[in-house]
């Protein structure tokens, strides 16, 4: 019973750097494409009709976005004990992806387990986690 807790508790703090990180990166507001087209005439009628486009989210600095989030990852792990769980490995980036209005990040670490049992022979677990983060516009009228 310890082992499977001591992997979900590391399970969840992974889960929690990972959401850390893409939230952290998703913050970068790519200033270019938030503000291409944005204030004209011809918007401010097609929005006054109602007719507006579909607002996709708040466009992200991928590149920019993506050095914070691996940035949080290294804070986290070079933290050790205090915000991670002392038989977690460091968190290594698999894989990240950005489309310029959500950052996506797969994140792994291995977990020694608290002892080794004899008849499995186990002492470490590999866990995964997958975040995805966007940021909206807060919608202030109907």
């Amino acid at each position: 019973m310890s082992d499977i807790s001591s992997i979900y508790l590391a399970k969840r703090s992974l889960t929690q750097a990972t959401e850390a990180a893409a939230q952290r990166g998703s913050r970068n507001l790519d200033l270019k494409s938030y503000y291409r087209g944005e204030y004209n005439f011809t918007k401010f009628l097609i929005g006054l009709t109602g007719n507006g486009e579909t607002d996709p989210g708040i466009p992200i600095d991928c590149e920019q976005g993506e050095r914070d989030a691996v940035s949080t990852l290294r804070d986290w792990s070079d933290e050790g004990p205090s915000v991670m769980r002392s038989n977690m490995s460091p968190i290594v980036l698999l894989a990240s992806r950005c489309d310029g209005f959500e950052i996506e990040l797969q994140t792994s670490s291995e977990v020694s387990l608290p002892f080794v049992l004899p008849f499995i022979g186990i002492e470490k677990v590999k866990i995964l986690a997958s975040v995805g983060s966007i940021d909206e516009r807060k919608i202030t009228s109907q």
